[in-house]
């Protein structure tokens, strides 16, 4: 008969402690044992098993946090993404659980579309719950919003982010108050435009844009900042160029590029008429030497008119606090 020995490092030891504790009852020994497992293997079974116990023990964040390091995997079944639901029902994350449900009743498979309807329905029935007994809650975070625009650009990513606790639709009516608002950042009111678009609102919203004029938008199907064909053509045309010759210099392009289109939202389409040069010209502003093999000289007078726009949205973005 062989006895295994506890060895600090003994990934299997770990689990049959873990697994006998919970027999005994004692999970939050259990949580323990599995916690010293993960740090030795981080695997999805594990993971799982551990969230379920944090959910046990009444860890909700700490669930949430575990589970979203494997987000993947737990979107590849629709049983493992009921679980992931369920932890954002616990934290209050109605926004995001409504969001990813929406995302796959788009991509909807054979048989799932019953069970997605019911997982909607469930969710919104634990948000009236949260509305009707959490008025306190929910008014704390309304006013917090309502003074949203007092707070320098990071400050207000911060505490717009926790706008994702409100009920839906608390969160698209304070949603449409935030886009009309000149003192919220521009990339602040973009996310919020996200969000709307995550939702798939079908009804029109109005927004201020990055020159302070009013635009008109349906949120369903205006896709997020990366869904746009310019920046869909531009990251196809620099991969083309740099993904063999260059590619630290490709990733701190798109680095840049992702946030100016997060500025340019919804409207980098109509503002971008010529992607191949808006591509060029970044290669320009990090690597001149490299861009010297287009010919651009017929080009120069719209290349220098990207640049004067590239060089604003950089200013914006280096002046974030307001």
């Amino acid at each position: 008969m062989t006895n295994k020995i506890p060895f600090p490092k003994n990934y299997e030891r770990f689990i049959e402690l873990g697994q006998e504790a919970i027999k005994k009852d004692k999970l939050s020994e259990a949580v323990d044992y599995f916690e010293q497992a993960y740090a030795i293997r981080q695997d999805f079974p594990l993971n799982l098993v551990l969230v379920n116990m944090y959910l046990e023990v009444g860890e909700n964040e700490q669930a949430l946090s575990l589970a979203a390091e494997m987000k993947e995997n737990y979107f590849a079944y629709l049983d493992y993404m009921e679980l992931y639901i369920q932890i954002l029902i616990k934290n209050h994350m109605f926004i995001q659980a409504h969001s990813i449900i929406n995302e796959r009743i788009l991509m909807e498979q054979s048989g799932e579309m019953r069970k997605l309807i019911s997982l909607k329905k469930k969710v919104r029935h634990v948000e009236l719950l949260y509305q009707q007994y959490e008025v306190v809650k929910i008014k704390e975070l309304k006013e917090e919003m309502n003074y949203l625009n007092t707070h320098n650009y990071y400050e207000q990513l911060t505490i717009v982010k926790k706008a994702g606790k409100l009920p839906q639709d608390e969160f698209i009516l304070m949603g449409k108050k935030i886009l009309l608002d000149e003192r919220v950042h521009n990339l602040v009111r973009s996310w919020v435009l996200e969000e709307l678009v995550n939702l798939h609102v079908k009804e029109e919203v109005e927004f201020l844009w990055r020159d302070n004029k009013k635009y008109t938008v349906v949120p369903a199907i205006v896709g997020t900042p990366l869904d746009c064909a310019a920046y869909q053509r531009i990251l196809l045309f620099l991969e083309k160029e740099l993904i063999n010759d260059d590619p630290i210099l490709l990733v701190d392009i798109m680095e840049e590029i992702r946030l100016h289109f997060a500025l340019l939202y919804p409207l980098a389409d109509k503002i971008i008429e010529n992607p191949k040069l808006w591509a060029i010209t970044y290669i320009i502003s990090y690597n001149h030497s490299i861009a010297k093999k287009y010919q651009l000289d017929e080009d120069q007078l719209e290349i220098e008119k990207i640049q004067k726009l590239q060089s604003k949205i950089r200013f914006e973005l280096e002046t974030m606090v307001l």
